[in-house]
């Protein structure tokens, strides 16, 4: 059975579930992870923060009205972390340990399971938070020509 379930009313469930060492598993909804995560596709598996969180963790967190975002840390700062999607330029900040539900540990992409500890995800990572703007203005310039 496939139900669509808002993440707001699974919220206490994974909440718990975190809380007591396990993780929670879904379906990315959204573009801001692309190409990593391809909306309404791939899945992630988020495990319970261990604090401090470093530079290019992808951390799952609630913002103040109650949205719930997957974006990527592209800097950490005494009261907070700067978080940003890898299709987006626009930076988030403060992001605060008190926001953060969870880290991504793994994720399917294609098919295929990805751990995100490895040097791989982190080259990856390493180029899309410091080319975010080439690529912004890269593909607005190619929209021009279409």
């Amino acid at each position: 059975m496939n139900k669509k379930i808002n993440l707001t009313e699974l919220y206490p469930i994974i909440e718990n579930q975190l809380k007591n060492g396990g993780n929670a598993s879904f379906t990315v909804h959204g573009t801001s992870m692309q190409p990593m995560l391809t909306d309404r596709k791939d899945t992630v598996i988020i495990v319970k923060s261990a604090f401090p969180l470093k530079k290019y963790d992808i951390i799952f967190y609630r913002r103040e009205n109650g949205q719930f975002v997957l974006h990527r840390i592209i800097k950490v700062k005494k009261d907070g972390y700067v978080c940003r999607g890898d299709h987006q330029t626009v930076k988030e900040y403060p992001v605060t340990e008190n926001m953060v539900i969870g880290v991504l540990s793994e994720f399917t992409h294609k098919g295929k399971q990805r751990q995100v500890d490895r040097l791989s995800h982190r080259f990856y990572s390493f180029i899309y938070v410091h080319t975010a703007f080439l690529r912004y203005y890269a593909r607005t310039i190619l929209g021009v020509f279409r």
